[in-house]
């Protein structure tokens, strides 16, 4: 049942050579950023993501030990056209890697997360988000729900049956050391209210805290009427700036026409 994406992720997580791989390298001070960027549209529609963050150090160890973070990734997009998969080098060696797709409306939105964690373990490390989306009457929009990074129990490693290596709270400290959790969203207007960090001013950040189920709630204003028309608001910038100048030279020559009328009176 499910996606490519979602099954993708059910069997890496149950993987535990991954997981006793990825384990290791936190153990050397590297860092992870995981983070479930949201992008809710003034038309109603929306972008769903997932994304995570490799820090240069440990990037350098996955390229010694010759594992492409993105392969298995790529596959699960490959065989799913509704999802596109985006690598971007960051300016201090980083890499990101972010799955997204486009959904239609509220309820696929809310389905797409469901259905990303739907089959999961209950001790299986996931990052899972419960949403709930409702709008007014004048297009206010409020995201709220529940979020939560719930972090390995084991490294899946057992000798003659018997499970060996750290246990569940060293491991949720490890976590808690080396790996950032985050639900962003980017909501349709201004910001009016939320309980995590204001990242500008349509969007929140809600940090999470491993093992710990957050609650959150997110509210905007109605879009602007602007934000409706086909085009960006950078494009609108330009354009503004365009008529300012063609005002500004029509009132000039009009200036100078007056000026010219009066000395031949």
């Amino acid at each position: 049942m499910g996606s490519p994406i979602a099954r993708m992720l059910r069997a890496r997580w149950r993987s535990a050579p991954v997981l006793l791989l990825a384990l290791a390298l936190l153990l050397t001070g590297c860092r992870m950023e995981v983070v479930a960027p949201i992008t809710l549209h003034p038309d109603g529609s929306a972008t769903a993501g997932l994304s995570v963050r490799f820090d240069p150090r440990l990037l350098a160890e996955l390229d010694a030990l010759g594992v492409d973070p993105t392969a298995e990734l790529s596959a699960a997009v490959a065989a799913d056209p509704a999802w596109e998969l985006t690598r971007l080098r960051e300016e201090d060696g980083g890499l990101r890697i972010a799955v997204s797709r486009e959904v239609a409306g509220d309820e696929e939105l809310v389905t797409v997360y469901d259905e990303l964690t739907a089959g999961l373990a209950a001790d299986d490390p996931a990052l899972e988000v419960a949403l709930q989306v409702d709008r007014d009457q004048r297009g206010g929009v409020t995201v709220s729900g529940t979020a939560g990074f719930r972090p390995p129990v084991t490294v899946g490693l057992a000798v003659d049956g018997v499970a060996v290596g750290e246990d569940a709270a060293a491991l949720a400290g490890l976590v808690e050391e080396s790996v950032t959790a985050a639900v962003e969203l980017r909501m349709p207007g201004r910001l009016v209210s939320h309980d995590g960090v204001a990242v500008d001013r349509s969007t929140a950040r809600i940090v999470l805290e491993p093992g710990v189920e957050r609650r959150f709630s997110v509210t905007s204003q109605p879009p602007s009427w602007w934000s409706s028309l086909p085009v960006d608001t950078s494009t609108l910038l330009v354009l503004g700036a365009l008529l300012a100048v063609v005002v500004g030279g029509v009132l000039l020559l009009v200036a100078r026409r007056r000026r010219s009328v009066s000395r031949e009176a």
